[in-house]
């Protein structure tokens, strides 16, 4: 079972319940989603949003004006979801609802976002708007299947160690992962995850 974070601004709630639907249709998959509409009455929901972000798997972002001017999002869940993506190599997936610069903001512009170049959902027809989510929620599955475990993580180097050869594996590994992401040929996908894994053997030996 994969659990899925998906950290949003309340203002997008139409936008999060057409993502969690999609999302559901593969829940027999193994995708779980979380967002902080589960949460019963009396809970301690800023305790459980914590909880739900130390646990999951991966996180969607659901990006637009309203989330990149959320003190509580920029403050309380951005924060520990780009802590995990970097210690522990958790998914952090941007999604763009809507028109914003998102693509200057110096956190989020290095990651890769959906829909395919960072295209809003906003301008879309309806139509189109389903078949990218749907398209979404069968990219997080297939991830959520062949990301490494946790046990064949490959931490960064320590700070100040020098930079070499193992810097560049690192770099080449990281270009690999992004690339197995977007990948959409099963061949392609294979034959990259077999130099995925000769780059973390190649690090494993060098570190």
């Amino acid at each position: 079972m994969a659990g899925i974070f998906i950290s949003y601004s309340h203002q997008d709630e139409t936008w999060k319940d057409r993502v969690a639907k999609q999302m559901r249709v593969l829940a027999g998959e193994g995708l779980q989603i979380w967002d902080d509409r589960q949460i019963a009455a009396g809970g301690d929901w800023q305790a459980e949003i914590e909880a739900a972000i130390a646990g999951c798997d991966a996180a969607l972002l659901l990006v637009s004006a309203d989330f990149l001017t959320s003190r509580f999002i920029l403050g309380n869940e951005v924060p520990p979801l780009l802590q995990r993506r970097q210690a522990q190599g958790v998914r952090v997936i941007p999604l763009i609802l809507s028109p914003c610069a998102w693509n200057r903001v110096g956190w989020l512009k290095g990651i890769q976002a959906r829909p395919k170049d960072g295209k809003p959902l906003s301008g879309m027809r309806k139509h189109d708007a389903a078949a990218a989510l749907a398209a979404l929620a069968g990219e997080i599955a297939d991830l959520m299947l062949q990301a490494p475990s946790k046990s064949s993580f490959i931490p960064p180097p320590p700070a100040g160690r020098p930079s070499g050869a193992l810097a560049i594996w690192l770099e080449k590994l990281e270009f690999l992962r992004q690339q197995e992401a977007i990948a959409a040929d099963a061949a392609q996908k294979f034959a990259i995850k077999k130099q995925i894994e000769e780059a973390e053997a190649k690090i494993r030996e060098l570190s």
